[in-house]
């Protein structure tokens, strides 16, 4: 479907409690579709202290957010900012598109580790009023049960398992660097940590990746 909104001067608010997934995605609208107007907040209380009065066109919105989660906080910002559009941007599993769909106001859902132009194609969609949620699995889930990261996820934590740096792991995945940070930061929430060693050992715990002989 062609666009008819005008992505580059629309104004969005990115809300996710993680400093570096919202570094990374806003990088990534930046030079996918050179948006501009990117504002933040790390959950929904912020968002409504910061942005109380403020028109957006789309709200990105993380699933696990502390205090209110995201799909409960949908509610909250659809009556807030009445004029957005919500599309739920999450590290989490399909369940999640699935429960993001029965959410009122909730216009999409797509993945944290999703392709930029598959980013970019759920935008457009929610922006122009054609909801946008998976209709095959996303994820992958392991032979352990718990895992559900993707294939290039796994790919992206089998190159942190090895301590490569983002220049590294785009150059050996032929990716862009960008992209890198988004599934980093899409792995640091799937597992729950903070940091790049954290994830390595969490993920060796979960025999997600071997540890060191």
């Amino acid at each position: 479907m062609d666009c008819t909104h005008d992505l580059r001067n629309s104004s969005f608010l990115l809300v996710d409690d993680h400093t570096l997934f919202r570094t990374g995605l806003k990088l990534v609208l930046q030079d996918c579709i050179g948006l501009t107007q990117i504002h933040e907040a790390g959950s929904i209380m912020e968002a409504l202290e910061k942005h109380a009065g403020q028109r957006f066109d789309l709200i990105l919105l993380d699933v696990q957010l502390p205090g209110l989660n995201g799909l409960d906080g949908a509610k909250v910002l659809v009556e807030h900012f009445p004029d957005a559009r919500i599309l739920v941007v999450s590290g989490s599993s399909e369940q999640a598109g699935i429960q993001a769909a029965r959410v009122p106001g909730v216009s999409g859902f797509v993945a944290k580790s999703a392709h930029p132009s598959e980013i970019e194609a759920a935008i457009r969609n929610c922006l122009n009023g054609v909801r946008h949620f998976p209709e095959q699995p996303t994820q992958l889930a392991g032979a352990d049960g718990k895992s559900s990261l993707t294939p290039r996820q796994r790919d992206v934590l089998d190159q942190l398992a090895l301590g490569h740096s983002n220049k590294l792991i785009a150059r050996e995945l032929g990716v862009a660097e960008n992209t890198v940070r988004v599934h980093v930061a899409a792995i640091l929430d799937y597992l729950g940590v903070d940091n790049r060693l954290e994830a390595v050992l969490e993920a060796q715990r979960l025999g997600l990746v071997r540890s060191p002989s």
